[in-house]
């Protein structure tokens, strides 16, 4: 668990990426410590995921035990926040980069506390159906379109790599995602 201060700074260091401002890297800490002290990022992230998944355990009737369903997202949720890096620990040293992953997944787990403040109220408002229709679903692509862009950016700042290669990576982040997610939901479906 990373101390107060050092998350105070690198939520700082995120929101000034988030504004297009690269010095938002000098917020982080990007040794081996601060690698493992950002997965504090899940923490601070998970109590407003567990709300989404309540109203969309007893919103949906998911069919399934609360026990089962709290398990599986619970399973999702840890992997969703480990497989991203181990694929990208590889792939940043086929790159070239490798030199840069510690300081990359500092900036990508913190970027994701803004990330999911952004656009986690928005999928609690679809989930609990207070949202609805295609106007719902255009500012979700939107929201969607800036989570995308911000981790972009982070990318290619933190990396240092070209515009095309960070958007590469980026794609390959929002494949993971929907795979893991596809599974998730598949499991849930099985009794």
């Amino acid at each position: 668990m990373a101390p107060l201060s050092e998350i105070i700074r690198s939520l700082y260091g995120a929101l000034h990426l988030a504004r297009g401002d690269t010095s938002g890297m000098a917020f982080f800490n990007a040794t081996e410590q601060g690698f493992w002290r950002s997965f504090t990022a899940a923490l601070l992230i998970a109590p407003l995921f567990a709300l989404l998944l309540t109203i969309r355990y007893h919103v949906n009737e998911a069919g399934v035990s609360l026990l089962r369903f709290t398990a599986i997202e619970t399973i999702a949720y840890v992997v969703s926040w480990v497989a991203f890096p181990l694929l990208l620990y590889h792939l940043t040293d086929i790159l070239g980069t490798g030199h840069r992953f510690i300081r990359y997944i500092v900036a990508y787990n913190w970027a994701s506390v803004l990330q999911n403040l952004l656009y986690l109220p928005f999928a609690l408002l679809v989930e609990a159906h207070l949202v609805q229709g295609a106007g719902s679903t255009f500012f979700g692509i939107i929201l969607l379109g800036l989570v995308l862009l911000y981790t972009w950016f982070v990318t290619r700042t933190a990396l240092e790599v070209t515009n095309l290669l960070a958007a590469g990576l980026v794609m390959i982040d929002l494949v993971l995602s929907i795979f893991i997610n596809t599974i998730t939901q598949g499991m849930l479906r099985v009794q």
